[in-house]
Parts: C-alpha cells; sequence; structure tokens
C-alpha cells in the first residue's frame, strides 16, 4: 500500500510503501530525518498517512439529445471555405473577369487579394473542423469570422459564415456536453 508522507521537520512530501496497520521507520530524501509513520490510524502528534492516488474524477455520459447544430454549423462553413478558395482562384488566373472583391480597392494586385482570400478560407476550414468534431467554442466562432472575410462569390460566403455563427452561438453548449461526456 502506498501513500504519501510529509516530513515533520522540512515539509517534504514523498512516496513511502507500507503496510496497514503497521508503523513504519522512514527517513526523509531530502532532509535526512528520521520519523515513525502510523499507517491507519494517527494522532493529533504523530506523523500522518495520506492514501497515495486521491479521489477518481468520474465521466459520465449525458443521457441528453444534443443538437446537430454543430455539425450544420460546420459543414456550412466548410462549404463558405470551399467557395472562398474557388473565388480566390478564379480572381487570380481570371483576373479580367467580372469578380469583384473588397481586397481590390485595398491592394489593387491579383495575387495579393488571392492570397488574402485563400488564408482567410483556410482558416475557416480549421473553424470547420472544430465544429464538426465539437473541439472548441473559440476555434469554432474564429472560423466563422474568417469565413464572413474571406468573400467567397462575394455574398454567398459571408451569408454562409453568417448562418454558422448564429447557430454555433446558439449551440455552444453542445461542445461542452459532446460524445466525451460531462465531468464531475
Amino acid at each position: 500500500m502506498k501513500g504519501k508522507v510529509t516530513c515533520p521537520r522540512c515539509s517534504f512530501v514523498f512516496i513511502v510503501e507500507g503496510e496497514a496497520g503497521k508503523d513504519k521507520n522512514v527517513k526523509c530524501p531530502k532532509c535526512g530525518h528520521e520519523f515513525i509513520v502510523k499507517i491507519g490510524k494517527a494522532k493529533n502528534k504523530d506523523v500522518r498517512w495520506i492514501e497515495y492516488g486521491g479521489a477518481r474524477k468520474a465521466i459520465l455520459p449525458i443521457p441528453e439529445d444534443l443538437s446537430n447544430h454543430p455539425l450544420v454549423a460546420g459543414v456550412l462553413l466548410a462549404t463558405a471555405s470551399i467557395c472562398g478558395i474557388v473565388t480566390a482562384f478564379i480572381h487570380y488566373m481570371y483576373p479580367n473577369s467580372k469578380v469583384v472583391i473588397p481586397y481590390d480597392v485595398l491592394f489593387g494586385n491579383e495575387l495579393y487579394t488571392s492570397l488574402l482570400i485563400l488564408i482567410f478560407s483556410v482558416l475557416s476550414i480549421a473553424g470547420a473542423y472544430s465544429s464538426i468534431k465539437k473541439k472548441s467554442v473559440p476555434v469554432a466562432l474564429l472560423g466563422c469570422i474568417f469565413g464572413i472575410l474571406s468573400f467567397g462569390f462575394l455574398v454567398i460566403g459571408p451569408i454562409l459564415s453568417i448562418i454558422s455563427l448564429i447557430l454555433l452561438i446558439i449551440s455552444k453548449d453542445d461542445f461542452d456536453k459532446s460524445l466525451h461526456g460531462k465531468e464531475f
């Protein structure tokens, strides 16, 4: 049987093995002080034996029905990401096309604008993954914001990202109660 013992001289805590109901002569590994540990019942002045390991956390499954809002939000966000990637590709490959992007005003160069949209789209894919797997609410919400900024097909991507943002805000409690259960 293992237990934690605190040295009465230096207050160093260490683990000792012993049998229940028997006293054990112990030497502190830090200061070298020798003392007797009372295993089992101890008086106030005796050195106490605390069983090693402590209480265990129970993880119990949640029986309540969970919504599928995070899954729908993740799929919508993934669709918005794909729209953003396609928009970046079209904007870079066909600069004379009629695809208008608000970032053209800031940069004017197709390469920089397409790269910015591509970065935002990839970041929104991370949010879609986090939403589908119910990993992290902040990552999923940031993915929605980057999805809005990716301007996939100008109107479609931001609308899908806004819908996913609303769904995630409504169902943020589902992330805590997902398949992993809840810790008590």
